[in-house]
């Protein structure tokens, strides 16, 4: 972090200097740089783009799908499927040798299509790396109802805050590379694989939408749980020829801290619910690149699922999901 800020006040500087005494700072910032790209990576599997200078414009689609079962002695009494709207955000990107500013307009907003807020935060490292994910939806709609009747549900009856984070550490960081897959900061040269360890975290806030929070007195909370796993998995880069890369990874992580509670619920506003294998956090990745001359294009996607409950109980079952379309340039 004191490295980027360093940098970031020597280029507020360059404005401040003539001509020649800007050229020569810019080449002490690109040497800087340079030393601090490097990394203790075997170069036969994993190396550096030659381009200096990338530049990336992406499409962003995400939303988020909630199904709950409610069951009473047992035997499902009632069950809901919930979800809310599709986002969809527009994003481009300038990085100079590890060094990035990005700006996202968001046309739903633009053009008042709907009013949910989401943001991501993303720092894919060889080594280790994390996601943080939060979302409020207000239009959260769909059905409900038991085997006799299904009632469709409102979109804007119900507003939903969620809160997804991950962390992984990989083992084979020197020739399997994240970054290659997901920020294209590295370049795979060969297949290569690795055991994966981490630890993730979802909260999830449910309450009745605005228009609906007098059939509530007082607290208008639905559900609010707390999720925390740790677990192991396993993360692979198929490069089948220099132009292609295909990623694929999975990081199941088990619950080891819960807490449910539900609005009207007593099974479930005692506390946690009993523990079960089944009760399971899960990040999966998928990414596609294609490579031709400076250019490269290709598909990314994250889903972040989680799993509360156990048979004979209520069951909780989330799916966050994010898929990016990118397009890229480098130049030098």
């Amino acid at each position: 972090m004191f490295r980027r800020l360093s940098i970031f006040c020597c280029l507020l500087l360059l404005f401040t200097a003539d001509a020649s005494a800007q050229w020569e700072m810019l080449q002490k910032v690109d040497s800087f740089l340079v030393r601090m790209q490097r990394s203790n990576v075997d170069t036969n599997y994993i190396v550096r783009p030659k381009g200096r200078l990338t530049v990336r414009l992406l499409s962003n689609f995400s939303g988020a799908h909630v199904d709950l079962i409610d069951r009473e002695k047992g035997e499902e009494s009632a069950s809901a499927n919930l979800r809310s709207d599709m986002k969809w955000t527009l994003t481009s990107s300038i990085n100079y040798r590890g060094l990035s500013v990005a700006l996202s307009v968001n046309p739903g907003h633009v053009f008042d299509w709907y009013h949910d807020m989401e943001f991501n935060i993303n720092a894919y490292g060889n080594k280790m790396g994390a996601d943080f994910i939060y979302q409020h939806a207000e239009n959260v709609g769909g059905e409900m109802g038991d085997s006799d009747l299904t009632l469709q549900i409102p979109e804007n009856m119900i507003s939903m805050r969620t809160v997804n984070a991950n962390y992984y550490y990989v083992f084979n960081h020197r020739r399997f590379s994240y970054p290659a897959a997901f920020t294209q900061s590295f370049i795979q040269k060969r297949s290569a694989g690795s055991v994966i360890v981490g630890a993730s975290y979802e909260k999830m806030v449910m309450k009745l939408g605005k228009d609906f929070d007098f059939l509530t007195d007082g607290d208008t909370n639905l559900m609010n749980t707390d999720l925390l796993g740790i677990g192991v998995g396993y993360g692979y880069n198929i490069v089948p020829n220099p132009k292609w890369l295909i990623h694929l990874s999975g990081l199941p992580t088990v619950v080891v801290w819960r807490n449910m509670h539900m609005e009207d619920d007593g099974y479930t506003a005692r506390g946690s619910h009993p523990f079960s294998l089944p009760n399971m956090l899960v990040t999966a990745r998928l990414s596609i690149i294609h490579y031709h001359e400076n250019r490269f294009y290709g598909i990314t996607g994250v889903l972040n699922h989680s799993h509360l409950g156990q048979s004979g109980a209520d069951m909780t079952d989330h799916l966050k999901w994010r898929i990016r379309l990118l397009f890229g340039i480098r130049f030098w």
